[in-house]
């Protein structure tokens, strides 16, 4: 997958969770869901397991315990597709972050 088809996927998780911050009631209700920090921090969470899981995954496969290589090298590709997606989300943040300080007050 190249870093086009991984920027436009960024692109698309923030704008989905910019229309749920837009879909938050007025006044004095509380919203419903997660948070921004929240759902960054499940985001982590999600990618360290899956992380995590090629890992183990790898090295049941090198000791002989797992016989299929080819589901080894599908979580493998699961894991590195998020956390290059991660990365990108993180990026775009940043340059939102810097665009933001370079405006005048």
């Amino acid at each position: 997958m190249d870093a086009a088809r991984i920027g436009e996927i960024a692109n698309q998780k923030l704008r989905e969770l910019s229309r749920q911050d837009h879909q938050l009631p007025r006044g004095d209700a509380t919203p419903t869901g997660p948070t921004f920090a929240e759902a960054m921090e499940n985001a982590l969470s999600t990618v360290e397991g899956q992380l995590e899981s090629a890992d183990s995954a790898a090295k049941s496969y090198i000791v002989g315990e797992a016989g299929d290589l080819h589901n080894v090298l599908l979580e493998m590709e699961r894991a590195d597709l998020s956390l290059r997606t991660l990365m990108q989300v993180r990026n775009k943040l940043l340059e939102a972050y810097n665009e933001i300080m370079r405006m005048p007050v």
